[in-house]
């Protein structure tokens, strides 16, 4: 019985140890993981002004083009001819593992915008410590104005979910993305549309508040809007110009 005792022991100690393992490696429960100590860690309060954009933005490195790395280069198609003209002026940002968990505008995080492709998982499990991507602070702004508006109609801010946000040529070309997608410029976010009015339901109507919010107060002439009929699935930019367009 004792002999049985110790076999089960050695038995459960591997077991506990391989799922340790698997744990550390697996970036999606490294990701909750991180999250959770953040957020015990930190008074992460809401950032609710362009100042605290700001403040938490400038924490980033900034880097140009010709600073890229050759390996992000290319992996990510950055630097074929076809891309190549595209992102070479933009400004990227180096986001440090520790501010993947930052609120950057109300209660969404950096990491709401951020691609989750090879790099970000490398960073999330600890084989990195940064994480490279364009962010322009200007969809951050958009993404303000818009809680701002809903809260002050009186509806749920916070009632939309950030799919997606920058998105390099590699990963654009992954998910199908348009070819000259503001998301490889960091300059365009998708939404999912949730309970925008509070009627413990998520349909039609609580798309058409946040494209009418959109339309007449955030974006304008200032961007473009993909309407995407019969989805809960909003696109907005800040191309400068004004676009709307109804399919993927």
């Amino acid at each position: 019985m004792r002999k049985k005792l110790i076999y089960l022991s050695i038995i459960f100690f591997i077991l506990l140890i391989i799922g340790c393992s698997f744990a550390m490696n697996n970036w999606r429960i490294r990701d909750a993981i991180l999250e959770y100590k953040h957020d015990r860690t930190y008074r992460n309060k809401a950032v609710t002004t362009k100042a605290q954009i700001d403040k938490v933005y400038a924490k980033f490195e900034q880097i140009n083009y010709s600073k890229l790395e050759e390996d992000y280069l290319e992996y990510t198609k950055s630097d074929t001819k076809k891309y190549k003209p595209l992102v070479s002026n933009l400004k990227y940002v180096k986001v440090k593992r520790k501010d993947l968990n930052k609120y950057i505008v109300g209660r969404y995080r950096v990491k709401d915008f951020i691609c989750k492709d090879k790099f970000y998982k490398q960073c999330v499990i600890n084989k990195s410590d940064v994480v490279t991507c364009a962010l322009d602070k200007r969809i951050f702004y958009k993404t303000l104005e818009l809680q701002q508006e809903l809260e002050k109609q009186g509806y749920n801010k916070s009632g939309f979910v950030i799919r997606n946000g920058h998105r390099h040529p590699r990963y654009n070309e992954q998910i199908g993305g348009a070819k000259k997608s503001r998301h490889i410029k960091g300059e365009a976010v998708d939404i999912s549309i949730r309970d925008i009015n509070k009627d413990g339901k998520s349909d039609k109507k609580d798309k058409d508040i946040v494209l009418d919010i959109l339309e007449k107060k955030v974006i304008g002439n200032e961007g473009g809007l993909g309407l995407y009929p019969g989805t809960q699935s909003v696109h907005y930019d800040v191309r400068g110009v004004r676009a709307r367009w109804n399919s993927y």
